[in-house]
């Protein structure tokens, strides 16, 4: 379909992705049958005005005419030929066509200007909700795609494909839709006008479009690259103003603004470079288009006046081919120019479907568990993030009991996090397996299993929405009661009561209106509401001073009675009351036991356990 509508410019595997996409206009074909009606009314008022001239010229000026004798002859052309003549006369040749031509004038560019407001608005409506349901699939499927594509793949990058790539490429598609269909049925019209008027003329007209094909097809071979390259750069340029924009206290601390600015430049240039290739061979193809076509209207010319003097054309008709022409040149020079938002367009379509393509989360999983108790078991498990790296967790065994508060101690990369991780399935074990309540966790669907557990970590992350509904985010249909409850075990009662808003107050981006400790103990909250059955707790209260940290650990008291807890902390005084405690290294264990026994064994733990003392620190 597109190679026979660019004349083989582009290929069936250029146009391939963007074949796929269309997926999401067929729903509005009605709209784009009207839309393509409106085009041809205007591909047809455009045609009619370069005839326009002939008979203005030709029987304008001239003394009224008699009305033609009705046709005795029967058939479709016959009458079509007499429609055509009484329809010319009544234009032409009336005495009042000193007012008639003139409001037929106007006549036909009010229609042609209400036809390109059509296909214009219509067109453009369809590309708008085309483009709300690529980004929503695009959301939906970002949603499902796994924690490592999204540890790998830069947000600028998947900010670009969702943001531009998707306008690109279905709102290109709408301007080049129009512009194709509109601009070739000019041309058609134009030249249909052409061999009426004088079908040598016309001969000469055709050889130019072979020119232009050729024109064409080097250009886009020229640009095919500089184009996909160019879109990569904005790619890049987002994730530098996105890193720069979270980073600000560590850009401003560190007195990175120059180095910031520079990885910015760089980028930039790049960006200005390319388009500078661009804007050039786009602004050299139109003088070249043109030249060509100068040429054909100049061998034109020279006929046109050669057969005036030889009797084989009219004046009127001289002027109406040339007018004609001239019309002809500006849809000629905009379907030569086509081939750079063509090339936008597939190359933003890839984008997309490959994005589209990527392969969702594995949820191989059918089994659902109910009334967890919270039993866990590592059975021999090995976990090797790279085929030639060394085993985060290597032959890691580990039986915890329901409502068992288990803390996880080692130096870092010792695999404490690489545990929790494996819980809710975020990192595959290359080996062994995890059991919760005697069910293999690989054998529970990911949202059932991931429903069994809370995390509270070092790293809060809130959105940029109310304390409500941050609160609640894991539980929507929770009350405002049952909210208010889990800020009071959380120790945000103050929070709420100091402010005009109470629950619906707003507290920004990642909860940068708040303190660091009220920001842990809203995440404190959100888990209390959630009640699941097993706490993570990963360094829930490192980095906080001595007020926050009582307050926190008090809410955490609260949310860890009656659960199974599984704490990863480097400041040992957090986790002496725990019943039992792991000391990993290596991914492996080498003592375990309770805050007292680790310390009378005077091994590893009581080592680390000794060394802040040493240091001064409490």
């Amino acid at each position: 379909m597109i190679e026979k509508l660019t004349f083989g410019l582009f290929t069936k595997e250029d146009s391939h992705n963007f074949m796929r996409l269309m997926k999401y206009v067929r729903p509005y074909k009605g709209r784009i049958i009207w839309a393509l009606a409106a085009i041809f009314g205007v591909a047809a008022t455009e045609s009619y005005l370069a005839a326009f001239i002939a008979p203005l010229v030709n029987q304008g000026f001239a003394p009224p005419t008699a009305p033609p004798e009705p046709s005795t002859a029967t058939g479709i052309i016959a009458a079509l030929q007499n429609w055509r003549m009484q329809f010319t006369y009544m234009i032409w040749g009336t005495p009042d066509k000193v007012w008639v031509v003139p409001v037929f004038f106007i006549v036909l560019v009010m229609i042609r200007g209400i036809c390109r407001f059509a296909s214009t608005y219509l067109m453009t409506w369809v590309s708008v909700m085309a483009i709300s349901h690529v980004r929503r699939d695009m959301f939906a499927k970002m949603l499902l795609l796994s924690p490592k594509f999204h540890q790998e793949t830069p947000s600028g990058h998947v900010l670009m494909n969702m943001v531009q790539m998707a306008e690109q490429s279905i709102s290109n598609a709408s301007n080049v839709f129009i512009t194709l269909t509109r601009d070739t049925l000019i041309v058609i019209g134009l030249v249909c006008v052409l061999l009426y008027l004088n079908w040598q003329l016309s001969l000469i007209v055709a050889l130019m479009f072979p020119l232009l094909s050729l024109l064409s097809r080097y250009y886009r071979n020229r640009l095919k690259h500089i184009i996909a390259s160019a879109q990569q750069s904005i790619g890049t340029l987002n994730n530098v103003v996105n890193e720069v924009h979270q980073g600000h206290s560590v850009v401003k601390l560190f007195g990175g603004q120059e180095q910031a600015a520079g990885r910015f430049a760089e980028v930039n240039n790049t960006i200005v470079r390319l388009g500078k290739k661009i804007t050039q061979a786009t602004a050299a193809r139109s003088p070249f288009s043109e030249l060509i076509a100068s040429f054909a209207l100049a061998v034109v010319i020279f006929i046109a006046l050669w057969q005036s003097q030889n009797g084989y054309t009219t004046i009127g008709e001289f002027m109406a081919f040339i007018v004609a022409m001239l019309q002809m040149l500006g849809p000629i020079k905009n379907l030569a120019n086509i081939s750079i938002p063509m090339q936008t367009m597939f190359l933003a379509s890839d984008g997309v479907c490959q994005f589209l393509d990527n392969e969702p989360e594995k949820d191989t999983g059918t089994q659902t568990l109910h009334n967890v108790t919270g039993r866990l078991k590592f059975e021999n498990i090995d976990v090797r993030y790279r085929a030639d790296g060394k085993k985060a967790l290597d032959n890691f065994n580990l039986d915890i009991r329901p409502g068992e508060r288990v803390a996880l101690v080692g130096r870092s990369g010792s695999g404490k996090t690489t545990v929790v991780n494996l819980l809710p399935r975020f990192v595959e074990p290359s080996a062994g397996a995890v059991w919760l309540d005697g069910a293999n966790i690989a054998d529970l669907t990911l949202a059932n299993l991931r429903a069994q557990f809370a995390l509270v970590s070092q790293d809060v992350f809130l959105f940029d929405d109310t304390l409500l509904a941050n609160v609640r985010y894991g539980r929507p249909e929770a009350s405002e009661e049952e909210v208010l409850a889990a800020l009071n075990a959380a120790n945000l009662q103050d929070l709420v009561n100091h402010s005009p808003h109470g629950l619906h107050q707003p507290i920004g981006a990642n909860g940068n209106q708040l303190s660091g400790g009220q920001r842990q103990r809203v995440s404190i909250a959100r888990a209390i509401l959630k009640n699941a059955p097993i706490l993570l707790l990963d360094e829930a209260t490192s980095a906080l001073d001595n007020e926050s940290e009582r307050l926190v650990q008090q809410a955490l008291e609260r949310l860890m009675h009656g659960r199974t807890s599984i704490i990863v902390a480097h400041r040992l005084s957090t986790i002496e009351q725990a019943d039992r405690i792991i000391v990993m290294d290596e991914g492996r264990i080498i003592e375990q036991g309770s805050h007292q026994e680790l310390m009378k064994k005077g091994g590893y733990y009581a080592a680390l356990s000794n060394m802040p003392k040493q240091a001064g620190n409490p």
